[in-house]
């Protein structure tokens, strides 16, 4: 049988289904991605199943190498196909389940990619399955110092679910397996990466907190009545601009230390900076309260 028996069944219905799924704000394992991996092989290996029963045997092929042809395809062409890249640029590929389980892994890992689009176009001459998916998991980290202008977009971050398919039942139980394994653990603190997140802390948090500290040092080293009460708006406005170029530095820290999303496999220091993060934010907190409190109680 020829493999165009493949390439003709790619081809057909002009209707799809498709949807991009991003993963954003997760944390997880090797473990949670197997189980991921291993059901959407599962789906693919029904898929393929329903492809080959409709496979015609060519009158010049007996039956015994069409099945044999068959149970070949069955198993080559309807794989989930891995890569595994690690942060200096090194790949590992598999192609079952167990390269989750490899001690030869890249790490940390950057990279997670896994597709049935792979396995199935080197027997049909380069052509996609109709029902098909892309799987990419990032685990980088933002830039600690970022100079992009646009503080009010989310953090970027390109892990993604992309599928694709005529079939509507197998379209949902790619969406089912991707939340029901994928997205299922999210991370507390997922909401610093959104959209406008900046922007809600400057307004809310940043700017009322950096008015009241740079009105109290104002008035404490440049009193009103005091000789040098003329450098008093000059210090407000350099010190409020200061305080704001600290907020953006202290939110990058802070994105980076907690990124988006998190493989637990992934070993590295963001512990201990996020135990820094915690006494910086914990000493602001109190020094403020206890600023406030004193200042209603008066002398």
């Amino acid at each position: 049988m020829s493999d165009d028996a493949l390439r003709k069944e790619s081809k057909g219905k002009v209707q799809w289904y498709a949807d991009d799924i991003p993963i954003r704000g997760c944390q997880l394992s090797l473990s949670v991605v197997k189980a991921a991996y291993r059901e959407l092989t599962a789906l693919t290996q029904k898929e393929g199943e329903a492809i080959i029963s409709k496979l015609a045997r060519p009158e010049e092929v007996s039956e015994e190498d069409f099945a044999k042809r068959n149970t070949f395809l069955l198993d080559d062409a309807f794989r989930v196909t891995v890569s595994i890249i690690g942060f200096d640029g090194e790949t590992t590929y598999g192609e079952d389940e167990t390269i989750f389980e490899s001690t030869h892994l890249p790490q940390p890992i950057k990279t997670i990619l896994f597709t049935n689009v792979t396995a199935f176009k080197r027997h049909s001459d380069g052509a996609e399955p109709r029902n098909r998916f892309y799987v990419w998991l990032h685990f980088d980290k933002p830039p600690l110092f970022d100079p992009n202008p646009l503080v009010s977009e989310p953090t970027a971050n390109s892990s993604l679910v992309e599928i694709k398919a005529d079939d509507v039942g197998y379209f949902r139980a790619v969406q089912t397996i991707v939340t029901s394994k994928l997205c299922s653990k999210r991370r507390f603190h997922s909401f610093i990466h959104e959209k406008f997140a900046y922007d809600i802390g400057l307004w809310f948090v940043a700017i009322p907190y950096a008015l009241y500290w740079v009105t109290v040092y104002n008035d404490y080293f440049f009193p009103a009545n005091g000789p040098l009460a003329s450098y008093r708006v000059a210090f407000f406005i350099y010190a409020s601009g200061m305080c704001l170029i600290l907020y953006r530095a202290l939110f990058m820290y802070l994105k980076w230390a907690f990124p988006v999303n998190v493989l637990e496999e992934n070993k590295d220091n963001a512990t201990t900076h996020r135990v820094v993060l915690g006494g910086i934010f914990m000493g602001l907190i109190i020094s403020g309260i206890t600023s406030v409190v004193g200042t209603l109680a008066g002398p």
